[in-house]
């Protein structure tokens, strides 16, 4: 599809793409940059005019890779089931997080910055890229600034999520499965940015725009 070509083109030349999920979900707009193009002024970007935390997306596989569980896979297997970890992650009806921990990379000072906060991300992309897993935990250190957000095994077959469609976009185009969102929020409203106001910001700043139902009907 023309439309999935254009989008996978842009994020190879390090510009951002907007992502809509659905109507009947979360009803949100992520802001959407590819991993390996990532720079200070693109976690700028993603802070100020997106404006929700910023999260790194990886696919189920690059999670094995790097030996990670989500969040609730790993409290449910290790966790005392008395303890305050079992009772913070009990399930939330409609609720499927696919956290999984926090990171940064050893050397930056503190990694909050725009400057570190991009170094952590292309150091961790390089070193999957790389096959050099093996070096994780010596590069890196958990907690940290940066979210990771692990894809599902079957993708759009077992969900429907923004990490879901951006990976699923990502792997059919033949680009890197790893990319750095940010959702849209409304700075006056303090709410999520509405459909129509994503799309207009789109059109103003030149940029993609791809939803959740295209997405769906050609890889689902």
């Amino acid at each position: 599809m023309k439309k999935f070509e254009n989008a996978a083109r842009s994020l190879l030349e390090g510009k951002p793409i907007l992502l809509y999920d659905f109507d009947d979900r979360e009803a949100e707009t992520d802001l959407i940059y590819l991993a390996e193009k990532i720079d200070a002024k693109a976690v700028a970007d993603l802070r100020l005019n997106a404006g929700a935390p910023l999260t790194v997306y990886i696919s189920w596989q690059m999670g094995q890779t790097l030996g990670l569980d989500t969040y609730l896979d790993f409290v449910s297997k290790y966790a005392d089931p008395n303890s305050i970890y079992r009772a913070l992650s009990e399930p939330t009806p409609g609720f499927d997080p696919r956290f999984s921990i926090t990171l940064d990379f050893r050397e930056n000072k503190t990694g909050c910055s725009h400057v570190e906060t991009a170094r952590t991300v292309r150091e961790l992309c390089d070193l999957l890229k790389e096959g050099e897993a093996k070096d994780f935990a010596r590069l890196f250190r958990a907690p940290g600034h940066i979210p990771l957000i692990v894809g599902t095994k079957g993708l759009l077959k077992e969900r429907n999520g923004h990490t879901e469609l951006i990976l699923a976009l990502a792997l059919n185009q033949g680009l890197f499965p790893m990319v750095v969102a940010s959702e849209m929020i409304d700075a006056e409203t303090g709410h999520s940015t509405t459909y129509g106001n994503a799309r207009k910001y789109g059109e103003q700043r030149g940029l993609d725009f791809i939803g959740g139902n295209e997405l769906m009907e050609a890889y689902g």
